[in-house]
């Protein structure tokens, strides 16, 4: 039997990690499991071909963006705090689509939800797509949701759970 007690959402802050997040929160409240909240940085390094060691970075640029993605996984987290789900956040440095999958080990994920842009052609080929690798290679169930289309904010936040709750009821219960 399937046992869901946490949901991993990965976030990268972007319009379509936010029905993500709704829709975990909506099958977390059905399946009494808590969310944990996930963002995979990376530390940007520059390449200098006169040094022996190619890949440069500083640590204090590398602090900043620590800390700058742990004050928005917190302001995320506390945005949805009061829909009686515990939500704990998770920050981990590296490739992004590797990370969702270790962290989903690590934290013992029964579901992951997460958001696509839904990019095609060159801006795909050049960016990669994070949620079709996870999906291709995460032995955990993964649902995605696309970005949503330009429309009010009030039915954007909804999209998440009305999308939860048809998958719950048609093919979970």
């Amino acid at each position: 039997m399937w046992t869901l007690k946490r949901i991993l959402v990965p976030t990268d802050f972007s319009k379509a990690s936010e029905p993500a997040l709704d829709a975990g929160i909506t099958i977390a409240k059905k399946f009494e499991a808590a969310i944990v909240l996930l963002h995979v940085y990376r530390v940007p390094v520059y390449p200098y071909p006169t040094t022996s060691h190619a890949n440069i970075t500083t640590g204090e640029l590398a602090k900043d963006i620590e800390q700058g993605a742990l004050s928005a996984l917190q302001t995320a987290a506390s945005s949805r705090g009061d829909r009686g789900v515990p939500i704990t956040t998770k920050l981990a440095a590296g490739v992004p689509w590797e990370q969702i999958i270790r962290s989903a080990k690590e934290v013992g994920a029964g579901l992951v939800v997460m958001g696509s842009r839904g990019l095609c052609g060159l801006p795909r080929a050049l960016l990669g797509s994070t949620a079709e690798r996870v999906v291709r290679y995460s032995p955990i169930p993964v649902l995605t949701f696309h970005e949503p289309l330009p429309v009010s904010e009030e039915e954007q936040s909804a999209v998440g759970a009305r999308a939860a709750n048809d998958l719950v009821e048609r093919w979970l219960i």
